[in-house]
């Protein structure tokens, strides 16, 4: 591989490893608002930071921004700005909510701003931004630009105050539909997509193999029997619907009921009718119940019905309770729960961990819920791992942003042999480079999933490994992450080949 490294005025000596296709990325994008997509590991940052510096060097009277949707992300992004350009810390500014207005005016002013959305968003209103000052504007996570996010709302006012600034839009995926990329992409001003992915000519030497593994899992006989009475109490309250008049498959999945929910709320009539209200918000706390039991395992169940029994003040959930198949469920759950019987999905953990770190190797688990979280740590403390956790900030229990760092910075360190984390661990964060993945359940987005993916394989060889529980939402989600991969990829693919075939055409017209 080569070993030399990047050159360029700003750009502090021996610090970034050069490599080709960031060269060709940063290279193309000086010139045309753009979307860069890079999945996780193949350095982003470094493309936002070449384009920072070909920005000051065009532009030297003129600041640079960079922004990300959440703190521990900017002040990330500020962290790396401030280790691999060669100017005074002093020039490169962190403005989130935490900061006053007073000092948030000189701020702006600085060299380089890295910055939330929502915050930029709040001081243009307030006029106490200018955005003339700036010649480049970086989005990450810039799947995000749509709808009413900040997003949207900065690149319009950009466009309108500033339309020689440089539009950059950086994400690890993006969706799978057509037409949502083509929202992103006239929300970004932008008719130009620089996608790269590990079978890229110029991207495959700097690569490692990264290897992949499914394991498929059957419900134990008890978890089932749980699991078969919470369908025949869906059942019941699918036939309880459907008897006044409200149309419903009798195995209905989540998705639909939430719809048929919304449609009910916004009916003039039946916004009114309490029975059918009632009903339908039982029927979606059973089908969450349904997803825990069968892809988290006992533990996590527990968990959900005591915050359910907390709520018996409300009629609906009162008579839930009373229901006799989800009573039954309930009594059986207490009872695998005091012989310590747990999803198989823990012992296949423990297995898997066993089989592939070795010395100092590193590992990443990913789990949707924080009850499974706690689950997975308590079982790993105990087989003498040393495990820490990432979760998101909202709740009793949740992690501030100084939490979140410091269990990145103990993975690390060493400290950490092993992180338990939620979603907050797929988006952006530099998360320390880990021998194994685990996907404890599955998710359906295409883009979380090689957000997951990326957590390995960067700088050695790696591996991934992805429990299914058959017959659940497990196994639905895998392949709808899959089958969402392969769409945006062929989207991305053909959007990216009509660019190149004529570039004349801006906006939504260039991809029509």
């Amino acid at each position: 591989m080569d070993s030399k490294y990047i050159e360029k005025k700003y750009v502090k000596e021996k610090t970034i490893e050069k490599r080709e296709y960031q060269n060709n990325i940063s290279d193309i994008v000086k010139s045309k608002n753009s979307i860069v997509v890079l999945p996780t590991g193949l350095g982003k940052t470094v493309v936002a930071l070449l384009a920072i510096a070909d920005s000051m060097i065009s532009n030297p009277k003129k600041s640079c921004i960079i922004l990300a949707p959440t703190r521990v992300l900017v002040h990330q992004h500020y962290k790396f700005l401030s280790n691999s350009l060669a100017l005074d810390p002093t020039e490169i500014s962190v403005i989130t909510g935490e900061d006053v207005i007073e000092k948030r005016k000189k701020k702006w002013q600085n060299q380089i701003v890295c910055a939330t959305p929502q915050i930029l968003k709040l001081d243009i209103i307030r006029s106490l931004v200018n955005l003339e000052q700036f010649s480049i504007f970086i989005f990450d996570e810039t799947h995000r630009t749509v709808s009413n996010y900040a997003y949207v709302f900065i690149a319009k006012e950009v466009s309108s105050i500033n339309p020689d600034a440089r539009l950059i839009g950086m994400t690890a995926s993006l969706p799978s539909e057509s037409i949502k990329v083509q929202e992103i992409l006239v929300n970004l001003h932008s008719d130009h997509i620089e996608a790269r992915d590990h079978f890229s000519e110029d991207v495959k030497p700097y690569i490692y193999k990264t290897d992949f593994e499914k394991i498929e899992i059957e419900l134990p006989d008890d978890i089932r029997k749980i699991s078969n009475l919470i369908r025949k109490t869906i059942h019941s309250y699918t036939k309880k619907l459907q008897n006044t008049g409200q149309l419903l498959p009798s195995n209905p999945s989540l998705k639909a009921v939430l719809i048929k929910t919304q449609q009910i709320e916004k009916d003039p009539i039946l916004s009114h009718r309490w029975d059918i209200r009632g009903n339908l918000y039982s029927l979606v706390r059973l089908l969450h119940g349904l997803n825990i039991i069968e892809t988290q395992g006992v533990y996590s169940f527990q968990k959900y019905i005591n915050r359910l029994s907390s709520k018996t003040k409300s009629s609906g959930i009162k008579k839930l309770f009373n229901d006799s198949n989800f009573n039954e469920a309930i009594t059986l759950n207490n009872k695998l729960q005091s012989n310590g019987d747990e999803h198989p999905k823990l012992s296949k953990l423990i297995m898997v961990l066993q089989n592939n770190l070795k010395g100092n190797d590193k590992a990443i688990v990913f789990a949707s819920y924080r009850d499974t979280i706690d689950k997975i740590f308590d079982v790993l403390y105990k087989e003498g791992y040393h495990v820490g956790i990432l979760i998101g900030k909202s709740g009793k229990s949740g992690q501030s942003q100084k939490q979140q760092l410091e269990s990145l910075e103990k993975l690390k360190s060493g400290e950490y042999d092993i992180i338990v984390a939620t979603q907050v661990g797929e988006e952006g964060l530099d998360i320390s480079e880990c021998k194994l993945v685990v996907f404890y359940d599955n998710v359906s987005s295409g883009i979380r999933f090689i957000q997951r993916l990326g957590r390995t394989g960067r700088k050695a060889p790696g591996k991934v490994v992805s429990f299914v529980t058959k017959g659940t939402r497990d196994e639905t989600n895998y392949y709808l992450s899959q089958k969402r991969l392969a769409k945006t990829q062929r989207t991305v693919r053909r959007l990216t080949n009509k660019n190149s075939i004529d570039d004349k055409k801006k906006g939504l017209d260039a991809f029509l």
